[in-house]
């Protein structure tokens, strides 16, 4: 049952307490001829606060229409960076399902509790980058948010498999053998981390403009030692760039994501990892945020397709 007030959880206390899913200083000046404040339907928001990073953050579920009549278990879809694209990640399927090209989907967001996308980039820095880069920190300028830092890649990602991902599976009719992560920019540098580190946690991937630039593509360091010690990677994935998408940056770091991708995907050949099943969409007239919309419609119809 989708609840008006919703839990704010502290995982490693599992002690809850409820509070309003919005508080009332955000609703404006009261009004008797409005309807409720818009939302996505079906949908639930808490807090958590990982004992892996010590981070909190505002974790939202959508379920699929006719969940709460059903009795089956549904396939769940993990999307980073919720403060910007979980509505985007969540419509877009509910759409495709219109027309059977993806299943009913479980879609939990992952993001901050700080509002807009843009008041979670200092905080995604830190948790989505897989090496610490102190001299990239040191040389960000614009008007962005300052990083908090980076390289928490690796307690991110314990941060999904020992608390979120079993408080998922324990709450909700989710198929335990069928989660998929989605990605874009730094998130697709860490959907690839996830492939590659996430003991098959994640059996499908949406993997949207990698940001494989990071510390001299050290990603790429990364998939040659998993690939010395592993023939095989039970996964699907789609990866995808936008044929827009600058190489310069401010910071003065080139970004190369289509030399990048193209790069992996002649990798991803020559590895011929048993198992793995993946494809590569170069989108043309899409520009780095552009890119997002047509790489979730593509990449559901992808790793949903019947093998």
């Amino acid at each position: 049952m989708i609840r008006r007030a919703v839990c704010v959880m502290v995982l490693s206390a599992l002690i809850g307490s409820c509070s309003p899913a919005l508080d009332e200083g955000s609703r404006g000046p009261a009004r008797d001829d409005l309807v409720p404040a818009a939302y996505l339907a079906g949908t639930e928001s808490r807090l958590i606060t990982s004992s892996n990073t010590g981070r909190t953050y505002q974790v939202s579920v959508a379920l699929p229409r006719g969940y709460e009549d059903s009795s089956g278990t549904y396939p769940v879809l993990y999307s980073l960076d919720a403060n910007g694209e979980f509505g985007t990640v969540v419509e877009t399927a509910r759409h495709l399902r219109l027309e059977a090209l993806a299943p009913g989907l479980v879609v939990v967001g992952v993001g901050y509790p700080v509002g807009h996308y843009f008041d979670a980039i200092g905080k995604r820095a830190l948790d989505l980058t897989v090496t610490e880069d102190s001299q990239w920190k040191d040389s960000r300028a614009g008007p962005f948010p300052p990083p908090e830092g980076s390289g928490g890649a690796p307690g991110f990602l314990r941060f999904l498999i020992d608390e979120l991902v079993p408080l998922i599976d324990a709450e909700y009719r989710v198929d335990q053998e069928d989660r998929a992560l989605f990605g874009h920019s730094f998130g697709g540098l860490f959907a690839f981390h996830a492939l590659l580190h996430g003991q098959g946690t994640f059996q499908r991937f949406i993997v949207a403009s990698p940001a494989f630039w990071w510390d001299d593509r050290v990603s790429f360091d990364h998939e040659a030692t998993y690939a010395a010690a592993n023939r095989s990677l039970n996964a699907r994935a789609f990866f995808s760039v936008g044929m827009l998408e600058l190489d310069a940056a401010s910071d003065g770091v080139p970004r190369r994501y289509i030399t990048n991708l193209r790069d992996l995907s002649a990798i991803l050949e020559d590895r011929s990892y048993d198992g793995f099943e993946w494809t590569m969409h170069f989108f043309d007239d899409e520009y780095h945020t552009s890119v997002v919309p047509a790489s979730v419609s593509r990449g559901l119809r992808y790793i949903y397709a019947a093998n």
